[in-house]
């Protein structure tokens, strides 16, 4: 394997193949681990921007109302 999967999950996939075919699926591997890794930075980085909005408009020290 080339050092290019980088997440236990993916390298454990691509070694769970039958060695005459990991060549042919690589690609796809490396592919699909790219857009995990996307989607888990999009999600992550939507998650702080929602905090820091929220830390904007409920500023500490002004309580919020139960309703």
């Amino acid at each position: 394997m080339r050092d290019t999967l980088t997440t236990p999950f993916w390298q454990d996939a691509y070694r769970s193949l039958p060695e005459e075919v990991r060549h042919r699926y690589l690609a796809h591997l490396e592919s699909a681990e790219r857009w995990e890794l996307g989607i888990d930075a999009t999600i992550e980085a939507a998650s702080r921007a929602k905090a820091a909005l929220a830390r904007l408009l409920h500023p500490p020290g002004k309580p919020r109302s139960a309703h």
